[in-house]
């Protein structure tokens, strides 16, 4: 995976809020033990079509550039943090800096807005409030010029005429009995606009939408462009590494 740190980890632990885990200390090392806050990344960002992610100057990607597409979530310790994104050859693009805290859970979301410009924001999450018997999920559209989505699971609208957004509700829907398909479509119409792909085996679109967990679902990239830009259907788990 491209975020180093990644970790599975109980949604029943998330959800009752404990939110993050701590290495073990030898018993002979006095000093008080620091918990880790969790974090993940969704790079909604279509321009440019891959990136390099810092975590205080340390390059987080292990290996290829990251492109469109979410982190795992990952821990890491308390403070102070900056998250830039650069350009391959290096050029800031934007950054974040926030104290973290330990046991919360960040999300930081890139965008491109309606000039094009490439934009990072953070988001402090609360899963207290959230369904253990049901399937939670939120659904941003993040594509500038797509314009209102409808949001299908299983052959079902869940959602409808859903404009350009970073900050939507969650909703909680009963548990499905195998994996499903997710996709959008033009409002009122029945026909996949891009259907959502899977993050276990490529080019799936078969998915474990499982109960007790939280998905974010997003559309990126932009209409009637190809390639990296092309609109793409995604989702990131936050409880757990799929």
């Amino acid at each position: 995976m491209l975020i180093k740190k990644n970790r599975v980890w109980a949604v029943a632990a998330l959800l009752g809020g404990v939110i993050g885990f701590s290495s073990c200390l030898k018993q002979s090392d006095p000093t008080p033990q620091r918990m880790n806050y969790t974090g993940a990344i969704i790079n909604g960002a279509y321009l440019p079509s891959s990136l390099d992610i810092f975590n205080n100057g340390a390059k987080m990607n292990t290996s290829a550039a990251y492109k469109t597409s979410a982190s795992s979530p990952f821990l890491d310790l308390p403070g102070v943090h900056t998250f830039s994104f650069r350009n391959l050859n290096g050029t800031g693009l934007d950054s974040v800096t926030q104290q973290f805290d330990s046991l919360r859970y960040y999300t930081i979301i890139t965008y491109n807005d309606n000039t094009k410009k490439f934009v990072s924001q953070l988001i402090r999450e609360d899963f207290s409030s959230l369904s253990t018997s049901k399937v939670n999920f939120r659904f941003l559209n993040l594509s500038p010029n797509a314009g209102p989505v409808d949001l299908y699971i299983n052959s079902k609208r869940v959602l409808e005429n859903q404009p350009f957004s970073i900050s939507r509700p969650w909703n909680s829907v009963d548990p499905y009995n195998s994996t499903v398909e997710y996709y959008v479509t033009l409002p009122g119409s029945t026909t996949p606009l891009v259907k959502g792909t899977s993050r276990q085996t490529a080019g799936a679109t078969q998915v474990p939408f499982q109960p007790g967990y939280a998905y974010t679902i997003y559309l990126s990239g932009a209409k009637d462009s190809t390639g990296d830009n092309k609109l793409q259907l995604y989702y990131l788990s936050h409880t757990s590494s799929y």
